[in-house]
């Protein structure tokens, strides 16, 4: 059923970028996470998207999504979510507009992988941490810690994600995160 899903909106998305309606798209969340290795359920399938000069209204209706503005304490600039049903199950779909410092660096480091029998664009594993830890909630951050340890960063993978974490003014919190879990 989520491979289903995870089909569905992912050649939903690619349509959508051929009709200029986004730029560019990742997959986040629960999935991105089992992706890069840590046994993770989830109820939603979970996409970052870049919009650029695009509609937010146009790409709304193109999906017949319902579009959320996020609270002002939250980074999220706004969430489109949808449903993808089967006889058996709703599956919840959450397309999240992002600042364009953390859009940027989503994208631009995306990682195309097979997830469920289908090839799309992945959040990175060293952005999914910054993101996680940005999350702050506790589950994000044992998803971060559960990521570390098992892609055993190198020293350059942790100067990488330095510069990183400065883009997107986590600095602090990185440094904190490190002197925890580096080697």
């Amino acid at each position: 059923m989520f491979e289903k899903a995870l089909a569905h909106i992912a050649h939903r998305l690619d349509e959508a970028k051929y009709q200029g309606l986004l730029t560019e798209y990742a997959l986040i969340g629960g999935f991105a996470v089992s992706a890069w290795g840590i046994p993770r359920a989830s109820h939603a399938v979970e996409f970052a998207l870049a919009l650029g000069a695009a509609s937010p209204t146009a790409f709304s209706q193109y999906l017949s999504a319902e579009f959320h503005v996020e609270n002002q304490d939250d980074p999220t600039r706004g969430i489109y979510q949808l449903e993808y049903s089967t006889n058996e199950l709703n599956i919840p779909i959450q397309l999240s507009l992002l600042p364009s410092q953390w859009t940027r660096i989503i994208v631009d480091d995306a990682v195309e992988l097979s997830i469920l029998e289908c090839t799309i664009p992945v959040i990175s594993w060293q952005v999914l941490i910054l993101l996680k830890l940005h999350d702050g909630e506790p589950r994000d951050l044992l998803d971060a810690q559960q990521i570390f340890r098992a892609r055993q960063p190198s020293p350059e993978d942790l100067n990488a994600m330095a510069t990183l974490a400065s883009h997107v003014k986590l600095s602090s919190t990185w440094q904190n995160f490190t002197e925890h879990f580096a080697p």
